[in-house]
C-alpha cells in the first residue's frame, strides 16, 4: 500500500480503508487535478466518485485481484441465515431516513446555520432554493439577515450537490466578515484570494482552480482582467455579490457582469432602496431576470406602470371594499378573467393575485424592519466632556457599567487611543480586552469567547474592524470614543448590537468633547437620527458626507446652518421613501408565509410526528414550528453521530468533563478504525469539542458547530451511508405472520455517469431537487401472494421487543419470490413519485414560460429555448433514476 497524497491516474488500485465491503477499485477517470476520482469498486454497482485526498483511499499494487475481499450482499446474508444486530440494523435504518429529512426541501441545510435563523430568512432561502434557476436580488434592509439568507441558499445547493464551485465577490473591507461567518455559521471554509495571495498560488488560473470555495475583493476584481477572465470560464455553480449597489461604478459593473452571466446561480445583496436609484435597480434586475429590459426607457417604462399596480394595492390593503380597485383593473388588464369577474375576488385572493402575476420582478426579495419586527429601541447615552478628558471619562462609565454587571463595546478609530483607554480602565481595577491586538481568527475566537464568558472582562474595545462579523447581542451597551465622519460606519458600530436576537434596548453612549465632535454629534442626533433609527438603505443620501463635512471645514462657520438645514431635508425624503415608498405586493412576496408553513408542515411529516396545533400559521407560530423542527434534526443527528463514534472506537465525552448540551470527540490510535471518509486518524489524540444544539453553538462561538457540513459529522454519517454494516438482519417482530415477513428499504440512485461531471451541470443533481428521496420500504408476507404488511414497517424501525436471531437454514424459494414481490412494489412506488416530480417540473416550467411570453421581449425566444433544454434533460435524468436495495430483513413470528 502506498501512503502519502498520490498522484493518481487512470488504470491504478486502489481500496478505501474505511469501506472494506467495497473491495479493490479501479480507477477509471481523474478530475479537478486528482482531487476526484472515478473509481469501480469489485463490491460495488456502477461507478462510484470519490476524493482524491480522502486520507482513506490508497492505492494498491497493479497485481492485486480486483474480486478481492467483495463482501456478499444483504439478500445473500439472509439466505445463509446470518444477520446483524438489531442495533446495526436500526442505526442503518436513522442514517437512511436522516440523510432524506436533511436533503428533503433543502430543510437540513435551512436548520443547519449557527444562527436563530427567522421565518422572513428560511421563507427568503426556501423561496430561492425552490426556483429552477437561484439567481435573485436580496434587498433586505439592514440588519434582517441578508449575509445569513445568502449562506442558507449556499448551504442548502451545497446539501443537494449544486454548489462545489462558489465565488463571494465583496468590498475589501468586508472579506474577513464574510471569511468568518462562512465558517462560524455553515461550517465552510473559504480561500481569501487577496493580491498578494494569487502571486503566491501563481496567478489567477491557478488561485480560482485549487479554491473551489473563494472570496476575492470587489476592488481586486476591477484591478485584475486575469480574474475577470478565469472566472468567466470556469463552471461556477454559485456567484454572491454583497454591497451590490457598488455595480454603479462602470468599471465594477464591466468585470462583474460576465462573471455574473455565466454563473448558474446568483445572489446580488444591496440594502439600498431601489426607489431611490431607478437606474441602480435596472442594472441589477439586468443580470438577473431571464428576460431583462432592453433599454433603461423600457424599463422605466415597465416601473410607472407597476407604480399603478403598487396604489392600487395600497387602497386595496386600506378598505375592504375591492370593487373600484377591481374595475381599475379590469380597465389596465382586460383579458385577466380574475378582474373580470361580477362577484370581486376577497381582499387576500386579490392580492395575493397581484402578487404572483403585476410584481415588476419575480427575482427581488426585500423584507423591511416594521413587517419583521423583533427589534429593540436604541437611546442615546449623550456624555458631554471637557477637551482632552474622553479617555478618562470612558474608563468611569465602564467601570460603573461593569460594576453592575454590564458589558461594553468600546470603539475608536485610532489604536493608540485604544490602548490608552485599556490603561486607564486597568487602573479602574477592570480589564479592557483589545480586538485588533489579536492577529488570527483562532485568537480572536478565543478574546470574543472570554469577553462573552458572564464570569470574563466586561469591556472590549475595538478599532474600525474590530467585531466585524461578530454576534454581540448579549451585550447592549456601546461607547463611541469617536465619532467617524461616515454615518454608514456608526451604523456598522451599533449594528453589532442593534441585531436581531437582541432583547433589550440599546444604549448609545456617545462622548462628546468641545468643538468638531460636538458639531458632528449634534448632526447625527437630530438632522440623521441615528441613535434613534437606523440608517440602513440610505446608502445614497449619505455615501458622499464624509466628502462634505471636509469641504464644509474649510468654510465659514455661518455655512453650516445651511448644511445642516439641507442635510436634513434629504434625509427626511429618503426616510420617507422607506416607511411610505412601500410595495404590498414586494411585501407579500418577500415573506412567503403561506410557503414556509407548507415547508414546516412537510418538515413534521417527514419527521414523522403530528405538527402541534398551529404551529404552521402565522409568523410566530412558524418560527416555533422552525424551531421544534430544528431541535429534533439537532436530536437525532447527535444520537446517530455518537452512536456511530462508539462503534468507531472514538473516545465520547457527553456528560463528565463538558457542559450542559457540549459533547467532545477524542480521536486517536484507540479507534477501531484506520480512517474516517475525508479524515486522517491523528497518530496523537486530537479533541473536537462543540454541540449539536443551536442555542449553545450561538452563545458560544468557541466550540464546534456539530452540524450539517461539518467535517466530522459528514464523516460520521457518510461511515454508515456508504458502508456495509447494518444491511441485513433476522428479526422476531411481534405480529408477524406464521410464514414470516420481508422486509426491504430501497434508496433512489441516480445514473452514476452523469454524476462524474461537477455542480449545477449535472442533469440528476437538478432532478433530485423535484424527486421524493424518502427511503423507500416494502414488507410482503412471504405466504402465497405476498401481500403487503405496510404496518411492520414502523415497528421493526422502532419497536423495543424486536430482536435479533440467527437461523441455520432458510427457504430460499420464499425468499426469493418474496424479494421479487416487494422490488416490484419499490419499483411502483418510485414510478408514483416520478410522475409527481415530473408533474411539478412542468408547472414550473409552464409558470416561467407564462411571464416570458407576457414579457413580450425578443430574449424570450433564446429563453424559453433554455427552459426546454433544462426540461428535457432533467426529465431524462429523472427517468433514468432507479431503486437500490439498501437493506433487508427476514421477519419471524415473535
Amino acid at each position: 500500500m502506498i501512503e502519502g497524497r498520490m498522484h493518481w491516474e487512470s488504470g491504478m488500485k486502489v481500496v478505501h480503508r474505511s469501506q472494506r465491503g467495497w473491495g479493490v477499485g479501479l480507477v477509471i477517470e481523474v478530475f479537478d487535478e486528482g482531487r476526484r476520482l472515478a473509481v469501480r469498486f469489485a463490491g460495488r454497482d456502477g461507478v462510484t466518485v470519490v476524493s482524491g485526498r480522502d486520507p482513506a483511499l490508497r492505492a494498491v499494487p497493479e497485481d492485486t485481484p480486483l474480486e478481492e475481499v467483495r463482501a456478499p450482499g444483504p439478500l445473500d446474508a439472509i439466505m445463509s441465515g446470518q444477520g446483524e444486530t438489531l442495533a446495526a440494523f436500526r442505526l442503518r435504518a436513522r442514517v437512511a431516513r436522516l440523510e432524506a429529512l436533511r436533503r428533503a426541501d433543502s430543510l437540513g441545510a435551512l436548520l443547519s446555520s449557527r444562527v436563530h435563523v427567522l421565518p422572513h430568512q428560511v421563507g427568503a432561502a426556501g423561496r430561492i432554493l425552490s426556483d429552477r434557476v437561484p439567481r435573485f436580488i436580496l434587498a433586505d434592509e439592514v440588519g434582517l439577515g441578508k449575509t445569513v439568507e445568502a449562506g442558507l441558499v449556499f448551504a442548502g445547493m451545497r446539501q443537494v450537490g449544486l454548489a462545489e464551485r462558489v465565488l463571494v465577490i465583496v468590498p475589501e473591507h468586508l472579506a474577513f466578515q464574510w471569511l468568518a461567518e462562512l465558517f462560524h455559521k455553515f461550517n465552510s471554509l473559504f480561500s481569501l484570494l487577496t493580491g498578494e495571495r494569487i502571486d503566491e498560488m501563481g496567478g489567477a488560473e491557478a488561485a480560482l482552480a485549487r479554491s473551489p470555495l473563494a472570496i476575492v475583493p470587489l476592488e481586486r476584481l476591477r484591478e485584475d482582467p486575469g480574474i475577470v477572465e478565469v472566472a468567466t470560464d470556469l463552471p461556477l455553480d454559485l456567484v454572491i455579490v454583497d454591497e451590490a449597489h457598488h455595480l454603479a461604478d462602470d468599471a465594477l459593473y464591466r468585470a462583474l457582469e460576465p462573471i455574473a452571466r455565466t454563473s448558474f446561480g446568483l445572489l446580488l445583496l444591496t440594502a439600498t432602496p431601489v426607489r431611490l436609484d431607478p437606474r441602480e435597480y435596472f442594472r441589477l434586475l439586468g443580470l438577473v431576470e431571464p428576460v431583462p429590459s432592453a433599454t433603461f426607457e423600457t424599463f422605466l417604462r415597465r416601473l410607472a406602470r407597476h407604480e399603478q399596480y403598487v396604489e392600487l394595492a395600497k387602497s386595496i390593503l386600506a378598505c375592504d371594499d375591492t370593487g373600484a380597485a377591481v374595475a381599475r383593473l379590469h380597465e389596465m388588464e382586460p383579458d385577466d378573467p380574475l378582474f373580470a369577474r361580477s362577484l370581486p375576488p376577497g381582499r387576500d385572493a386579490l392580492l395575493a393575485h397581484l402578487a404572483d402575476h403585476y410584481s415588476l420582478s419575480t427575482r427581488l426579495i426585500r423584507n423591511r424592519r416594521v413587517r419583521v419586527g423583533a427589534f429593540t429601541e436604541r437611546q442615546e447615552q449623550r456624555h458631554d466632556v471637557p477637551a482632552g478628558g474622553k479617555i478618562e471619562a470612558a474608563a468611569a462609565l465602564c467601570a460603573r457599567l461593569a460594576d453592575g454587571g454590564e458589558k461594553a463595546l468600546v470603539f475608536h478609530s485610532d489604536p493608540q487611543a485604544l490602548e490608552d483607554a485599556r490603561v486607564a480602565i486597568a487602573r479602574k481595577g477592570r480589564e479592557a480586552l483589545l480586538y485588533e491586538e489579536e492577529g488570527t481568527i483562532e485568537a480572536r475566537d478565543r478574546l470574543v469567547a472570554r469577553f462573552r464568558d458572564p464570569d470574563g472582562p466586561m469591556v472590549l474595545l475595538c478599532g474600525e474592524s474590530g467585531g466585524e462579523g461578530r454576534n454581540f447581542q448579549f451585550a447592549c451597551h456601546l461607547v463611541c470614543l469617536d465619532l467617524p465622519d461616515s454615518p454608514l460606519a456608526l451604523e456598522q458600530r451599533i449594528g453589532r448590537l442593534d441585531r436581531l436576537g437582541q432583547h433589550r434596548s440599546v444604549q448609545i453612549h456617545v462622548l462628546v468633547e468641545p468643538g468638531e465632535e460636538a458639531f458632528l454629534a449634534d448632526l447625527y442626533e437630530k438632522e440623521i437620527g441615528i441613535f434613534r433609527e437606523p440608517v440602513g438603505g440610505l446608502d445614497a443620501v449619505l455615501a458622499s458626507l464624509p466628502g462634505e463635512l471636509a469641504a464644509l471645514r474649510r468654510e465659514p462657520l455661518g455655512s453650516r446652518h445651511e448644511f445642516r438645514r439641507a442635510l436634513a431635508t434629504r434625509i427626511a425624503e429618503g426616510r420617507r421613501a422607506q416607511h411610505e415608498g412601500y410595495d404590498p405586493m414586494l411585501d407579500l412576496r418577500s415573506a412567503a408565509l403561506p410557503e414556509l408553513g407548507r415547508l414546516v408542515e412537510a418538515g413534521f411529516r417527514r419527521l414523522g410526528i403530528e405538527a402541534p396545533a398551529n404551529s404552521v400559521r402565522g409568523e410566530d407560530a412558524t418560527q416555533d414550528g422552525l424551531r421544534m423542527l430544528s431541535r429534533s434534526l439537532e436530536e437525532q443527528l447527535e444520537e446517530v453521530c455518537v452512536e456511530v463514534g462508539r462503534r468507531a472506537g472514538i473516545e465520547i465525552d457527553t456528560d463528565q468533563n463538558v457542559h450542559p448540551f457540549e459533547v467532545s470527540f477524542t480521536l486517536g490510535s484507540q479507534m477501531r478504525i484506520e480512517a474516517l471518509p475525508g479524515m486522517e486518524v491523528p497518530d496523537e489524540a486530537v479533541t473536537h469539542l462543540g454541540s449539536f444544539w443551536r442555542e449553545t453553538a450561538v452563545a458560544r462561538d468557541e466550540l464546534e458547530w456539530f452540524a450539517t457540513g461539518h467535517r466530522l459529522v459528514e464523516a460520521l454519517v457518510g461511515l454508515v451511508r456508504d458502508g456495509e454494516e447494518g444491511r441485513a438482519a433476522v428479526l422476531r417482530v411481534p405480529g408477524t405472520p406464521r410464514s414470516g415477513a420481508l422486509y426491504t428499504r430501497w434508496h433512489t440512485v441516480w445514473p452514476v455517469s452523469a454524476d462524474l461531471a461537477p455542480g449545477f451541470r449535472v442533469p440528476s443533481r437538478q432532478a433530485s431537487r423535484y424527486l421524493d428521496a424518502d427511503p423507500i420500504v416494502s414488507v410482503v408476507d412471504l405466504a402465497e401472494g405476498n401481500r403487503p404488511m405496510s404496518a411492520l414497517s414502523d415497528l421493526v424501525e422502532g419497536r423495543e421487543d424486536v430482536e435479533a436471531v440467527r437461523l441455520r437454514t432458510v427457504p430460499e424459494i420464499s425468499i426469493d419470490v418474496a424479494y421479487r414481490a416487494a422490488g416490484e412494489s419499490a419499483q411502483a412506488e418510485l414510478e408514483r413519485r416520478r410522475g409527481a416530480a415530473i408533474a411539478a417540473l412542468a408547472a414550473q416550467v409552464g409558470e416561467e414560460e407564462e411571464r416570458l411570453i407576457a414579457a413580450g421581449s425578443q430574449a424570450v425566444t433564446s429563453a424559453r429555448s433554455r427552459q426546454r433544454n433544462h426540461r428535457v434533460a432533467t426529465e431524462e435524468a429523472l427517468k433514468r433514476a432507479r431503486v437500490e436495495l439498501d437493506a433487508v430483513a427476514l421477519l419471524l413470528p415473535a
